[in-house]
């Protein structure tokens, strides 16, 4: 048995804002009524009123052309870690300067990396709950699901107690850029769970650092 050392970060989890969509409907929408409107004439109107109609149009299309995106809101440096005890049966500690949590309530947990620093993709770790299946037939399905000659199930040990753990890994060009997955299957009492590091070759040292410093302290509950 061998340890398998983990260093990825998440390919890119491109989603569009609904809000954004929203708005850029909405400002379209606002521009076809002002065609339409500019489109009909407006007999007897006095030109000091057409002035000022043309001011306030262009004060409201100022402020529209400088409005900017929402922005991450990072915590502060020396927030320290945070202890996620979930629960799917598992317990591990995160950096907020560095992962964001989303429970999703649907038996899964998504750490998406958010940094200053420009990643070729997203990055995140992911942490499944499967209770109706073992650890052996999970890993070997993921193996087969990866439709790669030569992908294997590995044993190896696993977080901050060295759990006996199935292994899978492989890499795929995506976009001219090389995923790495692995899979981590972890047997607890009742079926298993599913740890997943995605990410890419060539990752920052630094991310590629704060993915092992997480996955170090993983321990079931």
């Amino acid at each position: 048995m061998k340890r398998i050392t983990v260093f990825l970060a998440l390919a890119c989890a491109c989603a569009l804002s609904l809000a954004g969509c929203a708005k850029d409907t909405q400002i379209s929408q606002d521009t076809a009524a002002d065609n339409t409107a500019q489109a009909e004439p407006e007999p007897e109107t006095e030109p000091e009123t057409i002035a000022e109609d043309s001011e306030q149009k262009n004060d409201t299309e100022q402020a529209d052309s400088t409005e900017e995106e929402p922005v991450y809101e990072y915590p502060a440096e020396d927030a320290g870690p945070v202890l996620e005890e979930s629960r799917l049966g598992y317990s591990m500690a995160f950096d907020p300067t560095v992962f964001t949590l989303d429970d999703t309530g649907e038996g899964s947990d998504i750490y998406t990396c958010h940094t200053a620093e420009e990643l070729e993709g997203p990055a995140y770790i992911a942490v499944q709950s499967y209770p109706d299946m073992d650890a052996q037939t999970l890993a070997d399905g993921l193996a087969l699901q990866s439709g790669q000659d030569g992908v294997a199930v590995q044993d190896t040990y696993f977080g901050a107690e060295g759990l006996d753990t199935k292994c899978v890994y492989y890499e795929q060009e995506v976009n001219g850029v090389t995923q790495a997955l692995a899979f981590y299957a972890v047997p607890t009492d009742e079926g298993s769970l599913l740890v997943e590091i995605c990410g890419y070759v060539g990752m920052p040292q630094q991310i590629e650092a704060k993915f092992e410093e997480t996955l170090g302290t993983f321990s079931l509950n």
